[in-house]
């Protein structure tokens, strides 16, 4: 019984700090300090500080570490289009 006390206040308390930061970052993009954009070139949704599209992302600068399983079983294929990497 004490577990599931402790995975209930738990999981409040994760729930309670998601939705606090979502709120604070909504109220950032209201005030012009935080965009949510497309990557110019994987098309992935990434922060920002102007409302324009980046020119590359973390998705695009570190593939290893966004997508490490992917990457593992696609090290030989060399492909042009950034969207199918």
């Amino acid at each position: 019984m004490q577990v599931e006390e402790i995975f209930t206040i738990t999981v409040i308390a994760l729930l309670a700090t998601a939705a606090t930061a979502a709120i604070y970052l909504g109220l950032l993009n209201w005030m012009g300090a935080f965009y949510v954009v497309r990557c110019a070139a994987c098309h992935h949704l990434t922060f920002s500080s102007a409302n324009h599209t980046q020119e590359s992302c973390t998705h695009c600068r570190h593939p290893a570490l966004m997508h490490p399983i992917h990457s593992l079983r696609h090290t030989g294929v060399v492909v042009d289009d950034r969207l199918h990497n």
